[in-house]
């Protein structure tokens, strides 16, 4: 009785073990095909070939591209999300998040061939499910530009993380062409916005004809500004001058007594 239990013991870890070689071998082969423009811990933008499954062609992307930094930044702000369970919209992005990605997706679409997307993964600070407290999510999606259009995939949206996960096993993935990403959630329109249309519930396209949304109504040089009428910046908040203290920390252009002195001024403030 004990040798059988010990030959099917041996031979479950003998199969768990060829499993997860298998998975290491698979993210190896992935990732020597990933180039990355950025990285920051787990997160990045990068360039990969596009999603296109064996059975089925995917026509050529009109890379390289050129969009501009402002129009990127403001189409990335501009997406909302909505859990399938709630009726409060949310953006999908935080401002710092559009910061981080937002230049380095531009050049991946700059340097992209035909058959290459530009695909990344952002952490943020988001709010829980308390309302009160928040916590670090990662969004990830793929980019590209086709037929006048520029096309955004969202493979994970607001996820939580585990700093514990290895992302070998557990990595990032982006959208894809062909298939629904899981999760209770969806993009949420932009009623009477030319150029806007949501082609899935996690796939976003922007035509030539989308302006980014007025912050405030325009006023020209003649007219007076009440004094008072102009609010002040938004400063960022303590939790996200953290996450850019800790960037900085990691790209070294900060030293660990920098870092833990300007961390501690912060954490003074709440």
């Amino acid at each position: 009785m004990k040798l059988f239990h010990y030959i099917v013991t041996n031979r479950l870890c003998h199969i768990l073990s060829t499993i997860v070689i298998a998975i290491l071998i698979s993210t190896t082969c992935h990732a020597a095909k990933t180039k990355y423009i950025w990285q920051s811990s787990d997160q990045f933008v990068a360039l990969e070939q596009q999603d296109s499954p064996s059975t089925n062609t995917v026509a050529p992307n009109d890379h390289p591209a050129t969009v501009t930094s402002e129009t990127i930044s403001a189409m990335l702000s501009s997406l909302e999300i909505r859990a399938t369970d709630s009726d409060k919209p949310e953006p999908l992005f935080t401002a710092v998040a559009v910061q981080s990605i937002a230049p380095q997706i531009l050049q991946g679409l700059r340097q992209a061939s035909p058959t290459e997307d530009v695909t990344f993964a952002v952490i943020g600070l988001h709010n829980t499910s308390y309302g009160f407290v928040k916590s670090h999510k990662v969004t990830t999606g793929r980019v590209y530009y086709q037929a006048g259009r520029l096309n955004i995939l969202i493979g994970q949206a607001q996820k939580e993380v585990n700093d514990r996960d290895d992302r070998r096993l557990a990595p990032f993935t982006p959208g894809s062409r062909h298939k629904t990403s899981e999760g209770d959630w969806q993009l949420l329109p932009q009623p009477g916005q030319k150029g806007f249309s949501l082609q899935r519930k996690d796939w976003a396209a922007f035509s030539t004809e989308w302006q980014p949304p007025a912050a405030v109504q325009s006023v020209s040089p003649q007219q007076s500004i009440p004094a008072g009428l102009i609010a002040p910046a938004r400063q960022p908040s303590p939790a996200d001058r953290l996450i850019v203290l800790k960037e900085l920390k990691e790209k070294g252009l900060i030293s660990e007594e920098e870092y833990r002195s300007k961390r501690q001024e912060i954490l003074n403030l709440l």
